[in-house]
């Protein structure tokens, strides 16, 4: 599921240091009750990438790619692929390939 929240899930997803409101806090556990994550973090625990530039030029990490907690061994790769004629930055994703009888393999 991929989705633009418009809003950071965490600080480390802005350039501003600032609190995370009470809808943001009400969404995050919405997401864990569903166990749902945002993919892009466990990748890339401390990065300070972003997706998104304000007019007032704060950076923001505010579109996510979101997927089941218990399904993310079927990720090989996902980063943030910059853009020159957007304010919005795109999401590259690479799955694993499925084996036989339905397992996956990271391997190249």
């Amino acid at each position: 599921m991929i989705e633009d929240l418009n809003t950071p899930l965490s600080t480390m997803n802005r350039s501003s240091r600032l609190k995370i409101n009470r809808e943001t806090l009400d969404l995050n556990y919405t997401l864990d009750q569903m166990t749902v994550a945002d993919i892009w973090r466990p990748f890339h625990p401390i990065a300070t990438e972003y997706t998104f530039l304000s007019t007032r030029g704060t950076l923001s990490r505010i579109n996510h790619m979101l997927r089941h907690k218990i399904s993310l061994n079927k990720i090989k790769k996902i980063e943030i692929i910059s853009s020159m004629f957007s304010r919005h930055n795109g999401i590259k994703l690479e799955i694993c390939k499925r084996k036989n009888f339905g397992k996956f393999t990271c391997g190249n």
